[in-house]
């Protein structure tokens, strides 16, 4: 009867700590989408100059990401053991090397903006507008990076709501910002029944185009950053985290961050590369198949936004029972988390497998493009509970800080599965766009698969942060 009381609580504790990170996903995705639709009544150029400008900045990433890895699961474990001073010092080491390396590679990169967006392949119409959103846009990275890593602080914490209510309104502002400094000042007219000629309102504007959408984007950004330091920095915080007393680097922190921190940066960036080479294969299919791809992808993302909350949540769940010495309920933590994931994800699953063409509609009505896609997000619907246990079961073993492990796993599964397994079935044996879809499948299976025997088995029990 304990059992089954303690995994009803369970239950309501890792949904709790879930449904704002979902909430965040899922607003910025909405407003992602209406960002690159502002953006694209600008024309196609527009698109392709921030395009080739976000690539290098979230490749860039990967190094903080390291930081913000790190950061959550020591956080999360000194919380746990009711270690607040530990947990305090974590965060203000963090929060300097993200400060001093934010400055760095902004300085850096804006003297290399130019050579950037060539190197990534602008053509020469698209190259100027490129550079200007770079250059412009790298003012707010400092925000950016701080916003980052301070939200897994946060996560790490047991508060997943900050970090959603931070990042939703620096979205939001970030659409307004769109508004006015996108598009020139302009006449909006409405008619109504009743009223004979309606009534016109003129509407403010800057119309800077590509460079006031990266204004937007930098001032919101920082905007974050700035609100989400208010929340570290303010004193007697609900988690006993406050950063109010001088301090110095300290090396076996930042160097205790770096060793959980650095497997996870490698592992995003072999994930990058082997997502970035599998595309290439794609890519020798045709625009047809490429569009196909792209609009599956998309498509299959919503169901990404529960399985992101609930990785988060057994990230933060595993890391603060193993704080407490309380192993037992950290691997519940892990499994209820798991669980909620596969279940909903399964639930897309049969929607993707019976009713797909109605997700392609959202985005296409070209019939070819909707023919394949619609067979792709069939495929794909078969590896959503494998998706979703891959998905947890890695956030959960961050959470201990077994980040080698995740790294090892993923490289495999990446590289060897889906890039290697996609060329020969779309390739060498001719499947074609279905065959790269299977190859991915395939890739979830065995990552998902593997993930729950290591996580199972609860080697990470016994690692130390």
């Amino acid at each position: 009867m304990d059992i089954i009381a303690s995994k009803k609580e369970m239950s309501k504790v890792t949904f709790k700590l879930a449904l704002p990170s979902i909430m965040e996903m899922l607003m910025q995705t909405l407003l992602g989408v209406a960002d690159t639709a502002m953006v694209g009544t600008l024309g196609g150029v527009a698109i392709a100059a921030v395009g080739l400008s976000d690539n290098p900045l979230m490749v860039m990433m990967a190094f903080f990401a390291a930081i913000s890895v790190g950061t959550t699961a020591l956080v999360a474990r000194f919380i746990g053991a009711r270690n607040y001073r530990d947990a305090e010092e974590t965060i203000k080491q963090s929060l300097i090397i993200s400060l001093i390396a934010s400055v760095v590679f902004t300085a850096v990169m804006l003297i290399l903006s130019e050579r950037i967006t060539l190197w990534m392949g602008a053509e020469p119409d698209v190259l100027p507008y490129a550079t200007q959103y770079l250059s412009i846009a790298l003012i707010g990275l400092p925000g950016m990076i701080i916003t980052m890593i301070m939200s897994g602080a946060l996560r790490g914490s047991g508060d997943t709501k900050t970090p959603m209510l931070v990042n939703g309104f620096s979205n939001v502002i970030n659409i307004i910002g769109n508004f006015f400094l996108i598009f020139p000042t302009r006449y909006v007219h409405f008619d109504f029944p009743g009223l004979s000629e309606g009534f016109t309102i003129k509407i403010l504007g800057a119309g800077l185009g590509v460079g006031g959408a990266a204004a937007s984007t930098s001032f919101s950004r920082l905007l974050a950053g700035v609100l989400i330091l208010y929340v570290i920095f303010r004193k007697n915080g609900k988690y006993g985290i406050s950063i109010n007393r001088k301090t110095g680097l300290n090396k076996e922190i930042i160097m205790r961050i770096l060793r959980i921190g650095l497997p996870a940066a490698a592992e995003q960036m072999l994930m990058r590369l082997a997502q970035l080479s599998f595309f290439r294969i794609i890519a020798t299919l045709g625009t047809v198949m490429i569009a196909a791809h792209k609009i599956t992808m998309t498509a299959e993302s919503i169901s990404f936004m529960p399985g992101w909350g609930f990785a988060l949540a057994a990230t933060t769940l595993v890391g603060q029972y193993l704080g407490g010495e309380d192993p037992d309920k950290a691997k519940l933590g892990g499994f209820t988390a798991a669980r909620m994931a596969v279940i909903v994800m399964s639930v897309f699953g049969v929607l993707f497998f019976f009713f797909p063409r109605y997700f392609i509609l959202i985005f296409t009505r070209d019939e070819e493009i909707i023919r394949y896609a619609s067979t792709c997000l069939r495929i794909i619907a078969f590896a959503q509970p494998f998706l979703a246990a891959t998905m947890v079961f890695a956030g959960a073993l961050r959470g201990a800080g077994d980040t080698k492990t995740v790294l090892w796993v993923t490289a495999v599964g990446t590289w060897v599965v889906r890039v290697g397994g996609g060329y020969i079935l779309a390739i060498t044996l001719g499947y074609g766009l279905a065959g790269a879809w299977a190859a991915m499948v395939a890739d979830f299976t065995l990552r998902g698969i593997v993930f729950f025997y290591i996580f199972n088995k609860g080697k990470w029990k016994n690692i130390k942060v």
